[in-house]
């Protein structure tokens, strides 16, 4: 077993509760919608920078998996409640707003925040892909291979997010 591969779980004839996973795959929606908007807020924070272009590059990989949520959130046969909708528009205002660096400045400890919630949401994203597969033998409509895929996607922007905050640290935290 290597660092990345969890058991299994046991397999049982239980049913999924629809409800749960609903509620599940919503809130992690929802928490999309933001994470697409703070990366599209890095990305201005590092505006004229080779960051930009990375933050985009990410901030299109989330969205594109915002995108397959959503899909896959129809394919399972479960809706997206009105007000799950509503709160989604509140938080892509939100995520315009930047509370977490509003000036956009890349020489405050706010950057340093809001590289580390960039992980954070990353790493829940992870999470989220981790527990689709492994209910996939419970989900026809779940692809395992394709949630380990996701996974490693995730797993794979939240390394270049350590690249990035790696590549930043010494101009944010050492002087002269």
């Amino acid at each position: 077993m290597t660092g990345h591969d969890y058991p299994r779980p046991e397999s049982t004839s239980a049913a999924v509760d629809e409800q749960m996973l609903e509620d599940f795959l919503n809130q992690h929606l929802l928490g999309s919608r933001s994470g697409v908007k703070a990366f599209r807020a890095a990305e201005q924070t590092w505006a004229g920078t080779p960051q930009e272009a990375a933050l985009r590059r990410l901030g299109d990989a989330v969205q594109d998996d915002q995108d397959r949520l959503e899909a896959l959130i129809g394919e399972l046969g479960l809706r997206t409640p009105l007000v799950d909708r509503a709160a989604g528009a509140a938080a892509e205002v939100g995520g315009r707003l930047n509370p977490v660096n509003a000036l956009r400045t890349r020489g405050s400890g706010w950057t340093q925040i809001e590289l580390d919630l960039l992980q954070g949401m990353l790493q829940a994203k992870s999470a989220m892909w981790h527990v689709l597969e492994q209910l996939a033998p419970h989900l026809p409509a779940v692809d395992a291979a394709e949630m380990h895929a996701l996974r490693e996607n995730a797993a794979d922007q939240q390394r270049e997010v350590q690249r990035i905050t790696s590549a930043t640290l010494e101009g944010r935290f050492l002087a002269g």
